[in-house]
């Protein structure tokens, strides 16, 4: 009679929004986290930084965003720190730290084949020859945002084996197990317990954190430097300086491109017409101890 932690489809957040009797059925509110696509990046040709570049300017994040079910789900992500999390102005707020790669979010066909030169592809796409596998969810929103990532990728020239599991079998099968040498997570993000820096970097984009299995370090990110700015930036106890830190954090992981970064969420959810819904705003979904039945 309520939503859980899947969020309704997008055709019935449109019928929602455009019928008046159905209106109170829907809550849209802010999320703490965001969607991104994870290219694994120790193998080929996720390896190659430009290569991730190439993909993330090429990429239509807009579409992704409307097989979710539009704007109203979330807007399209700039970096990785949330807004309403401290460090997301620093980090460059709403516009991002400017990146060229990140600036079209329907996608710059014309800039991704710079980066893909840059690789060493002379036809501005890319040119290798074998199939990428692909994990992803088999129902709901997810399975639709599929489809549109394998269509992004084959636009420029990867040649794409997608394979569709249950939710909980993509992650601690797949996505979650680095020995499954998955190379394109499309269903990956994340939600944070509270709103801190660490709460949303550490554990998915520190090296150190990367284990064999549920392993949320999606990317497989290993990098010295962004590593060293997470450690230290979690020592930090002053709330400004924490802050600061963190955004600079972000924009090195937001500058090595591990993942199609889409969407800063907003999350729906749905009632029963005889549901009166609250939200508990902590977890974006359904408080079922303070909601009840009309």
């Amino acid at each position: 009679m309520v939503t859980g932690d899947t969020p309704p489809p997008a055709a019935l957040i449109k019928q929602a929004l455009s019928n008046n009797d159905q209106k109170d059925q829907l809550q849209i509110v802010p999320g703490l986290g965001g969607r991104y696509i994870s290219l694994n990046t120790t193998l080929p040709p996720f390896n190659n930084a430009n290569v991730r570049k190439a993909v993330q300017a090429g990429f239509d994040r807009d579409a992704m965003r409307l097989a979710r079910g539009g704007p109203v789900i979330g807007d399209i992500a700039t970096h990785y720190l949330p807004p309403g999390f401290p460090g997301f102005d620093e980090a460059g707020g709403q516009e991002g730290p400017g990146l060229d790669f990140m600036a079209n979010p329907k996608g710059d066909m014309a800039l991704a084949a710079e980066y893909f030169k840059k690789a060493g592809f002379s036809s501005g796409k890319f040119e290798g020859s074998g199939e990428l596998l692909m994990v992803g969810d088999n129902t709901g929103p997810g399975a639709k945002t599929n489809e549109v990532a394998k269509e992004q990728f084959e636009k420029m020239g990867f040649k794409i084996r997608l394979r569709s599991v249950e939710h909980a079998a993509m992650y601690t099968k797949f996505c979650s197990v680095p020995k499954a040498k998955v190379e394109i997570c499309p269903n990956t993000g994340w939600q944070a317990d509270f709103t801190d820096g660490q709460a949303y970097l550490d554990a998915t984009f520190n090296g150190a954190n990367i284990l064999p299995t549920n392993n949320s370090n999606w990317p497989q990110l290993n990098d010295k430097a962004v590593n060293q700015g997470i450690d230290a930036a979690s020592l930090l106890t002053d709330p400004q300086d924490r802050a600061k830190a963190f955004a600079e954090v972000d924009n090195k992981i937001t500058a090595l491109a591990p993942a199609v970064n889409w969407l800063w969420d907003k999350t729906p959810s749905m009632s029963s017409s005889n549901v009166n819904m609250v939200i508990d705003r902590s977890i974006a979904e359904p408080s079922i101890a303070f909601s009840s039945i009309k």
